[in-house]
Order: C-alpha cells, then sequence, then structure tokens
C-alpha cells in the first residue's frame, strides 16, 4: 500500500473518533438535559395539582359539616330532653354538703382549710387582683 494511503487511512481514523468523542459528549449533555426536565416536568405536575381549583372539594366538605351539624342537633335535644327529666346535682368544693348536726361540735367547728388558688375556688374575679396605687406599684 502507497504511503498516502496509509496517511488517509489514519486521517479517516483520526477523524471518526472525534465525531465519535464528539457524539459521546453530546449524548451525556442531551442525557443531563432529558434528566433536568424530567424533574421540572414533575414539579410542574405537582404544582398543578396543589393549586387545582377547590371548588368540587367544597361539595364534599359541606355535604360533611352538614352531617355533622345534624348529628350535633340531635345529641343536643337528647341531652336538653335528658336534663329536663331529671336534674342531677354535682358536688363541687363550693357546694359540698354540709356537716350534719350529729357530728361532734369539734369536727363541725374547724374551719375549712383556706383555698390554695384560682382552681379551687373558681374563675379569678377582678375583686381578688392585688390593688395598684397611683404610682403603679403595688399597695
Amino acid at each position: 500500500m502507497p504511503a498516502a494511503g496509509v496517511v488517509t487511512l489514519i486521517l479517516v481514523l483520526v477523524t471518526v473518533a472525534a465525531l465519535a468523542a464528539a457524539l459521546v459528549r453530546v449524548a451525556l449533555l442531551l442525557k443531563h438535559v432529558n434528566f433536568t426536565l424530567g424533574t421540572t416536568i414533575a414539579g410542574v405536575r405537582a404544582i398543578e395539582l396543589a393549586t387545582r381549583p377547590i371548588n368540587p372539594v367544597l361539595g364534599d366538605i359541606a355535604g360533611d359539616l352538614a352531617a355533622t351539624q345534624a348529628a350535633l342537633d340531635n345529641l343536643l335535644a337528647a341531652k336538653t330532653a335528658e336534663a329536663q327529666r331529671a336534674p342531677v346535682r354535682v358536688s363541687t368544693a363550693r357546694t359540698a354538703p354540709r356537716p350534719s348536726p350529729r357530728q361532734a361540735p369539734a369536727q363541725a367547728q374547724t374551719p375549712a382549710p383556706a383555698p390554695s388558688g384560682p382552681s379551687e375556688t373558681g374563675p379569678l374575679l377582678v375583686s381578688r387582683l392585688p390593688q395598684r396605687g397611683s404610682n403603679g406599684r403595688q399597695s
């Protein structure tokens, strides 16, 4: 084979190798672009799903609320009727039963311990708050 043929074959092989390397680089770049576009499309679909109109859902919520309202009305009516039939007395710290006259005088004369806080005496009233002087300090 003449020298010109060998040089031509070597130049063809170098050209083919350079084109192959360029095509591999383009393929890798397109693979990265494909991944990025897929991620972007998934994000757009998620945003579409999150921001879809709520009108169809409102009908379901309204139906559930109507059923809940009806159940609560029935419960309230039942509790009201039950309370009207037999009133219930609950003994609390304020309405505790008084000692019977049969108890020993020492027990009847013993004063009850003072309540330690608002939880035992009921809600905190303004009259129980400490009085303040004109300069803002407690008196």
